[in-house]
C-alpha cells in the first residue's frame, strides 16, 4: 500500500545515469573486477599463457643464448689463436737479406749475423709493429757503416726481409795495407761494393806511418767527403786532395778546368768554406785572373797568390 507520505522510487533522468547504470549491470554479469573494463586502464589482449607453456619458452629463450654465448667465446678463442700463432711466427723465424748487386749478396751472412746479433739482444723487436728503426740504422752504422739504409719488413705472412743499401764513396785515402772511403754525407767506412772513387788523397805531409797504424782521423776524412759534395752540389768536380806536408788539419783540392788549388782546414765547417770559394772562383772568372791558389781558411776572408 502505498503511504501518501512515502517518496517515490527515483528514476535516472539524465542520459550519463542511464549510460552508468547499463555499463554497472553489464560488468556485473558478463565480467568479473578483475578483468572488466575500466576507465584509464589499458587494454590487454593478450593471452596469459599457463605455467607449462611459460616453463618451455623461458627454457628454449635460454638454450638460445647459451648456444649463442658458445659460438661467441669459439670465435673469440679463434682469433686470438690467430693472433698469437702470428706473433709467435715473427718470433721463429728466419730473416733473409736482401742486398742491391751481387758483390754485396756474397757477404749476406755476414748481415743476416748482425740483425741476429740485433734482435736477440732486443727481443721484443722481433715483433715488426714494435721495431725501432733509428735503434736499428744507429747499430749497423756502428757495426757496418758501409749500409746507408736497413729495413726490416715483411708483407702480411711472408718472410721477413733485410733490405739494405750501401754508401757510394766519394773520396779514397790510403794508409798503409787500409783504405778508406768517404760517402757525400762525410761518413767513412772500409769496404765498398761500388767502384773506387776518382778522387784519391795524396799524403805529402810527411808523417811517418807504419803497419795497422792510422795516420787520419775520421774527422778528417768526414770533413773531406763533406767538401766535395759541397762543390759537387754547385756543378765543380774535385780531382784531387793533397794533404801538404807538416800538417794534418789543411787540405789543398784540385778543380777540375781551375788553374789554381783551394785551401781549406778542418778547423771550420766544410759548407762555409765551399761558399766562400764558390765565390771567389766566379770573381776571378769574370776578371781573368788566374791565382796560384786560393785560401779560404779564415771566416768571411778569402786570401789568394
Amino acid at each position: 500500500m502505498k503511504l501518501p507520505f512515502s517518496r517515490a522510487k527515483s528514476t535516472p533522468t539524465t542520459r550519463r545515469e542511464i549510460a552508468a547504470r547499463r555499463q554497472a549491470a553489464l560488468i556485473n554479469e558478463d565480467s568479473s573486477f578483475e578483468t572488466a573494463y575500466r576507465r584509464n586502464r589499458n587494454l590487454n589482449t593478450r593471452h596469459t599463457a599457463s605455467p607449462v607453456e611459460t616453463s618451455e619458452r623461458t627454457v628454449q629463450h635460454a638454450k638460445s643464448r647459451r648456444r649463442r654465448t658458445r659460438w661467441i667465446i669459439l670465435l673469440s678463442s679463434a682469433l686470438v689463436l690467430v693472433v698469437i700463432g702470428l706473433l709467435a711466427w715473427q718470433c721463429t723465424v728466419t730473416v733473409s737479406v736482401q742486398t742491391p748487386d751481387a758483390a754485396s749478396a756474397k757477404e749476406a751472412d755476414r748481415y743476416h749475423r748482425l740483425i741476429d746479433e740485433y734482435l736477440s739482444a732486443r727481443p721484443v723487436e722481433r715483433f715488426l709493429f714494435v721495431l725501432n728503426h733509428q735503434s736499428l740504422a744507429s747499430f749497423f752504422l756502428e757495426k757496418a757503416p758501409e749500409v746507408k739504409t736497413v729495413r726490416l719488413e715483411a708483407d702480411q705472412l711472408a718472410r721477413p726481409r733485410l733490405k739494405l743499401t750501401f754508401r757510394q764513396p766519394v773520396v779514397q785515402w790510403t794508409s798503409g795495407d787500409k783504405s778508406y772511403f768517404v760517402d757525400d754525407a762525410g761518413v767513412t767506412f772500409s769496404t765498398t761494393y761500388a767502384s773506387s772513387p776518382s778522387v784519391i788523397v795524396k799524403d805529402q805531409s810527411g808523417v811517418p806511418t807504419a803497419a795497422g797504424q792510422e795516420v787520419i782521423n775520421r774527422h778528417f776524412l768526414s770533413f773531406l767527403g763533406q767538401a766535395v759534395a759541397g762543390f759537387r752540389e754547385h756543378q765543380l768536380e774535385v780531382t784531387e786532395i793533397i794533404l801538404p806536408q807538416n800538417t794534418v788539419r789543411q787540405a789543398l783540392l784540385s778543380i777540375k778546368s781551375r788553374p789554381y788549388s783551394i785551401k781549406v782546414t778542418t778547423d771550420r765547417e766544410a759548407a762555409a768554406q765551399v761558399a766562400q770559394a764558390v765565390k771567389a772562383m766566379a770573381f776571378f772568372q769574370s776578371s781573368g785572373a788566374a791565382p796560384a791558389y786560393i785560401d779560404v781558411r779564415v771566416n768571411q776572408r778569402v786570401f789568394y797568390k
